[in-house]
């Protein structure tokens, strides 16, 4: 489906609503529908980036002590 005839079923939709006198039901569905992109689009929703390997989990451990307490 090109943008010709998306533009076109829009303007159908449109025209079929006003016709009937419920534009504003149609309306309040976009609100709808855009609020509910804006909250799925929040930061909060999106994933954790797990860029590089955690190196705490491969390196190994001094079990508390420091380097200091070897001389």
């Amino acid at each position: 489906m090109n943008l010709d005839k998306l533009v076109e079923w829009a303007v159908v939709v449109v025209l079929a609503f006003a016709a009937t006198g419920h534009l504003g039901v149609l309306q309040r569905w976009i609100w709808r529908e855009q609020a509910k992109v804006i909250y799925a689009s929040r930061a909060s929703a999106w994933p954790s980036p797990r860029l590089w390997p955690d190196k705490m989990a491969s390196t190994p451990r001094s079990h508390g002590r420091s380097l200091q307490s070897n001389r």
